[in-house]
């Protein structure tokens, strides 16, 4: 990086390397990069700009380097407007300045980030970590780059600098672990990656937790691939997009479930241990869970309910579902969320056996309501009775058969008006919390 010793022209430059970042996550055809601009090279004030921006910024963040530790000096920012905060912190011969906006910091190609005071002259030798963000009506768009080339010309650009270095890496998206995690934390091996970087993650439980899953979603919400490393160690590619991490980690079990109807090399063990351990299902009482008896409408719709954390709901408006019921607060918050519908306006048929197609539909209107990935779709014409699939749950059976929540029930049939067991159910439960929702 060239050496400066205008403040201005460092922070024009800083706007400059800003607005590089910009750029390269927004290509323009030939476009000039921004660059940094110091006034008042060689003296003890020095203001910074950055130049050449075709964006508009609501963020930044730079750290630059100075010829030697300065320990009185003052950063004053460019004038308050009352709708942006700027700020800048000193350690040893290191100044990040931090500027942020309700709105917009800039309205054309440059942007003034302040000016620097000491009590003697000195030099910008470099600038770097700096990170641009755009906050759209849609989405938030934040780039990182490790380095930001430095010029310290008369003010025409980088170009009328000797000796300037470029920066020739790409843009790093923003590696984050999401919040509310409980039961364990993660260890990211970087906050910042390239595309094509592997990322590695490491779950730690909490002493009596055990890790249940691990996702990583981009900024649009997609699914991140992940591979299992081995030793609670994960892995991902970096997509040209800002990822975040999610865990979930469940208590560790004092001993076997209490179900005497449940043995450990069943199909559904583990699944009715995951239902249970997540107090989604609990036993039917005398200490069986019931795994072969058919689950009930009611039953499916107040599990989902529990799920969201039973959140408050009004009076179902079926006549079939009493207010009295346990599945009543769950029936109405289902409706009113267009979860489920009834088979008319009056009757929900909360008693009545749930069928394969009617647990499919019911998990597909609920992913769609959380807002999820419903855009699977799976080829069903290999099963023999896929014709008998109902209209309204065609879609519906072919995102679960995509999503593996339902598989068939042999490799020819899907039985889409079959009955679920509470077994199945448990076992659907487990995929839909694992493979859609995350959990």
């Amino acid at each position: 990086m060239r050496r400066t010793t205008s403040m201005k022209r460092t922070l024009s430059f800083l706007l400059a390397a800003v607005m590089t970042a910009a750029l390269l996550v927004f290509p323009a055809a030939a476009a000039s990069s921004p660059w940094l601009q110091v006034d008042g090279k060689g003296t003890s004030s020095q203001q910074i700009s950055l130049q050449g921006l075709s964006g508009r910024y609501s963020s930044v963040q730079v750290t630059l380097g100075l010829d030697r530790a300065l320990d009185g000096i003052a950063y004053e920012g460019p004038g308050s407007d009352g709708q942006s905060y700027t700020t800048f912190r000193l350690e040893g011969k290191e100044l990040t300045i931090y500027m942020t906006s309700k709105l917009y910091l800039n309205q054309g190609s440059s942007l003034v980030l302040g000016s620097l005071t000491a009590g003697d002259s000195f030099t910008v030798t470099s600038a770097s970590g700096l990170k641009l963000v755009s906050v759209g009506p849609n989405d938030t768009e934040t780039v990182i780059y490790d380095g930001v080339s430095l010029s310290g010309g008369s003010g025409s650009g980088p170009g009328s600098s000797s000796g300037s270095d470029s920066d020739s890496s790409g843009p790093r998206y923003p590696v984050a672990a999401a919040s509310g995690i409980s039961g364990g934390s993660l260890r990211i091996s970087t906050t910042h990656a390239e595309r094509g970087d592997t990322v590695t993650v490491t779950a730690v439980p909490s002493p009596g937790f055990s890790l249940s899953s691990l996702t990583v979603t981009d900024s649009a919400g997609r699914k991140v691939s992940v591979t299992d490393r081995g030793s609670g160690k994960w892995s991902f590619v970096m997509p040209a997009s800002a990822v975040t991490v999610n865990a979930s980690f469940i208590p560790d079990r004092p001993g076997p479930l209490p179900f005497s109807d449940v043995a450990e090399d069943d199909w559904f063990h583990e699944a009715v241990a995951f239902v249970y351990d997540a107090g989604l299902m609990s036993g039917t009482g005398g200490g069986s869970f019931s795994p072969d008896t058919a689950t009930t409408r009611g039953m499916v719709v107040a599990i989902l309910h529990r799920y969201e954390g039973s959140p408050a709901a009004g009076t179902p408006s079926f006549q079939d579902v009493s207010p009295q019921q346990y599945y009543a607060g769950a029936v109405a918050w289902a409706a009113a969320n267009g979860v489920v519908s009834g088979y008319s306006e009056d009757v929900f048929a909360p008693d009545e056996m749930i069928t394969r197609e009617q647990m499919a539909a019911i998990l597909y209107r609920y992913a769609q309501y959380k807002g999820l990935d419903v855009s699977g779709r799976a080829d069903l014409s290999v099963f023999t009775d896929a014709g008998q699939i109902s209209s309204y749950a065609v879609d519906a059976m072919s995102w679960a058969r995509a999503s593996g929540l339902i598989a068939g029930v042999d490799s020819h049939t899907l039985q889409p008006g079959g009955s679920a067991t509470r077994g199945q159910v448990a076992a659907i439960l487990m995929r839909f919390c694992k493979n859609i929702a995350g959990q």
